[in-house]
This record gives structure tokens, sequence and C-alpha cells, in this order.
């Protein structure tokens, strides 16, 4: 039996040659920092969040169902196609904005979006950090939050930033073990397609996964994960009819996407604009860069999902958010093995941080929030507050509105020529509207006038129409500023006749 000083100095040489286990306070942080950065850069840019003047007829319709406790199935809002067979599939979302803005004002819908945004970049720190080292997470991130700023309103598709977030991991990590994903997450894509019509986008990425899982896995076991992933699938599909509309909510995509090119026309569906300085751009380059420089390679399923989403990025303005929330997963799994972290993860100690220093540090987010709301002007820019006044003040029934300015209008319950519901009115009504008040046809821009009996018009400065309403001799302008013109027809002369 060996003595004691021998043990004792047995231990003394093995702690000697041992090197000591590095200790990472970061980490068990970076979900609630970036959460934070995320929370406090979105409502620091209230101006930008609260620009979408969708936002105005989201709340209106939120009203309308809870006042009514049903859903619209028919225009309820323009006068050039009321009564028109019509769908809401973000009438949960509206709902809550109605709701947020019944109880605090225009700071409530504000908050609303914030808070979801700072989730979802909370669980994708989260997530993420299952597969990687603290930097590539912090670089994801930060550029995630930095893509997401540019196309972050309050707007139903804020609400899902979650829902894509933990949906996305579910199909990767399902994808990568080789199976389908747990019915647990089914409830995700029935709340996804209340909360807004993007959840046939989820639908669509369970086929490359499954496409993945199959292909990857034994031969002798790709019947029974085939036989899995399909009847995930359907049951998929059957928890996302589960709405009010039940599976009419799904048509809607279809709707939209047989708009064809008159999507350009739309600010949202419009291509990334490479001319002007955005978040976008950098991030793109950096990224491709990385895999020129690196050598980091992906699987061929991963690298034509990453394609698709980084075309339908460049071509689309709308999937920048999917872009920065969903991509990150196609990449992970393989940068991890590219970096070796699975044999190094071992090799550092996670040093948890207490009870008491979280409270802290949620109660200064809340106090720094607070401070940010107080002192900043939480009010929608750009409205035509006055313009619509003098709308009203001359008895206008039938305005002639500018695309932008329809959602105050409904707001203010004004019947519109024609809002951002684009699968309501159609590539024709779209494409003839565009072209008039553009005067690329002058002749149908003024039959379209008497066509709609036309009593006002409520259109930018900038607007090619306002120089040619100046000029005829049936119409006058009732009022203008920076922001607005009003053109009054002059045998609709019903009230004040004032310029301001």
């Amino acid at each position: 039996m060996p003595s004691s000083s021998h043990s004792l100095q047995v231990d003394t040489e093995l702690g000697s040659s041992a090197e000591p286990v590095p200790s990472d306070h970061l980490r068990p942080w970076l979900p609630l920092i970036f959460a934070a950065t995320a929370y406090l850069t979105f409502i620091t840019r209230s101006v930008s969040l609260l620009k979408d003047a969708d936002i105005y007829w989201h709340i209106v319709v939120g009203q309308w169902i809870v006042d009514h406790r049903a859903v619209p199935h028919v225009d309820l809002f323009s006068f050039t196609i009321r009564g028109a067979p019509w769908i809401t599939s973000e009438w949960l979302s509206e709902v809550l904005y109605f709701v947020a803005y019944k109880l605090a004002g225009w700071t409530g819908p504000l908050i609303l979006a914030a808070l979801s945004a700072s989730v979802a970049f909370y669980l994708l720190a989260l997530l993420l950090l299952k597969r990687l080292p603290n930097i590539p997470v912090m670089i994801l991130l930060t550029a995630g939050i930095a893509m997401t700023s540019f196309h972050v309103f309050t707007r139903p598709h804020v609400l899902v930033f979650p829902l894509m977030v933990l949906w996305a991991n579910a199909l990767v990590e399902a994808s990568e073990e080789r199976r389908a994903p747990s019915f647990a997450y089914l409830p995700l894509i029935t709340l996804w397609a209340n909360l807004h019509g993007s959840f046939t986008l989820g639908l669509a990425l369970m086929g490359p996964f499954a496409l993945e899982a199959i292909w990857t896995t034994d031969k002798s076991a790709r019947a029974r994960v085939a036989v899995q992933w399909i009847r995930f699938g359907v049951l998929a599909l059957g928890a996302a009819c589960i709405t009010p509309y039940g599976p009419e909510s799904i048509l809607v995509t279809w709707r939209v996407l047989r708009l064809g090119a008159t999507l350009s026309r739309i600010g949202e569906w419009q291509p990334l604009n490479f001319g002007e300085i955005n978040a976008v751009t950098p991030c793109l380059m950096a990224g491709l860069a990385y895999l020129l420089y690196s050598g980091l390679k992906l699987p061929p399923i991963r690298i034509a999902a990453l394609l698709a989403v980084v075309y339908q990025t460049l071509a689309h303005v709308r999937y920048i958010d999917v872009f920065a929330l969903v991509s990150p997963f196609f990449i992970a799994g393989p940068l991890a093995q590219h970096l070796s972290w699975p044999a190094l993860q071992h090799s550092r100690k996670v040093v948890p941080p207490t009870r008491s220093a979280i409270l802290a540090a949620i109660a200064a987010l809340v106090m720094a929030s607070g401070v940010v709301i107080a002192v900043m002007d939480i009010t929608p820019p750009l409205m035509p507050r006055a313009a619509v006044e003098k709308l009203k003040e001359r008895r206008a029934e039938r305005v002639l509105n500018d695309y932008y300015f329809s959602g105050y209008l409904i707001f203010q319950g004004v019947p519109v020529f024609i809002d951002s519901r684009a699968e309501l009115y159609g590539p024709n009504f779209i494409n003839r509207y565009v072209r008039a008040i553009a005067l690329d046809n002058i002749a149908d821009f003024v039959r379209l006038l008497d066509e709609y009996k036309i009593d006002a018009t409520l259109l930018f400065p900038s607007t090619a129409a306002v120089g040619l309403l100046d000029r005829l001799p049936d119409w006058e302008r009732a009022y203008v500023s920076d922001v607005a013109v009003v053109h009054v027809r002059r045998t609709h002369d019903l009230g004040a006749d004032t310029m301001k």
C-alpha cells in the first residue's frame, strides 16, 4: 500500500502538469445581451418602426373583430370594390395591435413589435449557442439585428419572428438527427397561421429538410424516416388550417403570387437596392468573403436552401427577415464541424450568472427603455392629418388617394380608392392605378376620375398627376403641404374654399 506522502507527491505532479480549465462568464449572458440590444435598437428607432402606414388599417381591422366578435369575409374599407370577397390571415396580430394601441396609444404597438423581435433574437442566440462558439454567434446575431432593423415595422409580420426561429430550428435539428420533428411543434404553425400569412413559408421549409433527413440516413431506415416526415407534413398542413377561415388562409399566398410582376410596384416586394446604403449588402459580402477564404463546405441540399433564401432576399425586400433569422440554422452545423467546436466545447467551463444579476440586468433594461420612451415623440410620421381634415370639411366621399395614405384614411373612416391589400385589387386594377397617377396615359387618368366619380384627390406633392390636376378646369387645389396635396372637383363645392 503506497504511503500518504507518495500519494501527495503524485497528486502534486498531476496538478502541476494539467492546464487549468478556462471559465466562460460571457456565454450565458449572450442571449439576454442580444435581446436587450435588439429591443433598445428598435424602440430608439420609433420613427422608422411607425413609418409604415399599414398599422392604421390593421388596428381598424382589429377593432372591427373585437367589436363584432367575428372576422371579416368581405372588403369593408374601399369604395371601388366594397363588398368584394376578402379575408385577413393576420386577424390575431390585428387584435393584439388594437389592444396594445387601446392600452398605451402608439407606444403600445411599438413596444409589442420591439418585444417580439427581441424575443426572436433571444431564442436565436440561445439555440445557436448549442451548436457554435461565442464569436460566430455574436457575428451572426449582430448581422441579424442590423439587417432586420431594415424591415422591422409595427406590422403583423414582426409578431411571428419568434415562431419562425423555433420552427426553423426544429426542422434543422430533426434533419440532422435523421428523424421528423416532434408533434409538440405543430401548435407553432397553428399560431403562425393566425398571426401572419407567411406561415406558408414555414410549411415550404419542411421540404428541403425532410429530403436531407431521408437522403443522409441509412438506406435501411429511409422508408421509416420518409413516413415520419410525411406524417408530420400532413399534420402540419392540417394544423395550418386551424383558423377562422380554414384552408382558405393558404390560398391567400397563391393570390399574392398570382400578381406576378405587379408585386414589384409594391415597396416590400421590390428588389434590394444596391445603390443605397443598407445593412444587408455588407453582411452578404462579408459572408461570401468568409466562405471563399475559409473553405467552409455545406451539404448540397443546404446550399440549395440557402441560395433560395438569398435569391428571395435580393428579389424581395420582405425576405430580409427570413435571411437574418432562418439562414443561420442552415450553416450552424457545418460551421461547427469546420471550427472543430464539438471537440473544443468541453474544454471550457461555463459559469452561469446568479439570479440576482439577471434580475438586476432586466430591471436596468426596463428603466432604460422607459427613459427612451419618455423622451421620444412616438407618433407615426408623414401622416396627412390636416389634409384629411380638409377632405372631411369638403365632405369628399370618393377620394383618389396615394397608396401610402390609404391606412390613415381607413383609420379616419374615409373610404379609399386603393390600399395595400394587393391580392384584393388584383394586377389589372393596380397596374392601371399606377400608370394613371404617373400620367403614363393622361387620357386614361381623366377617364378614371370620371369612371369612379372621384370628387377629391389626396396625393404626394411629387406625384405626377398633381401637376395635371392643377391645369384641369374642373379641379382646384384645396390644400397643400410638404406631405400632401388635396384637389377637389369644382362641382363638388360643399365646404369652405380656402387653401392652407
